[in-house]
């Protein structure tokens, strides 16, 4: 069975980066999705991780968003905890693109938009 999060809670997909999402899984595997990951470490303290990943654990795993059936971000339950009420954007800009997400609950970012502090 599925777990998903109380969608009150849930992180918000822009339209830039389901797009982005889509076109990094078009050419993987059927079963692939985008797990995105809180880890420690990074300048500030903790970290944003964004991989190709076919493995759902079903007990430690919750789909933040999902759209015609095809994962498009899974996430570990103490990691949706560092996630609540974020916006995850895909910016395109001078410097690179990347995926940004914007937390409100950070008190701090580094720089580069990689790493945060609670």
């Amino acid at each position: 069975m599925e777990k998903t999060a109380n969608k009150n809670d849930l992180p918000i997909l822009t339209a830039q980066a389901k797009t982005q999402i889509s076109n990094i899984l078009k050419d993987e595997p059927k079963t692939s999705f985008i797990r995105l990951l809180v880890d420690s470490g990074g300048c500030s303290g903790f970290s944003y991780k964004f991989s190709v990943d076919n493995d759902f654990k079903k007990e430690n795993d919750v789909i933040i968003s999902k759209d015609d059936s095809k994962y498009l971000l899974v996430s570990d339950i103490v990691s949706l905890d560092f996630l609540k009420n974020s916006t995850i954007n895909w910016a395109v800009s001078l410097t690179g693109s990347q995926f940004v997400i914007d937390n409100p609950v950070a008190r701090s970012s580094c720089g580069c938009g990689s790493s945060f502090s609670i």
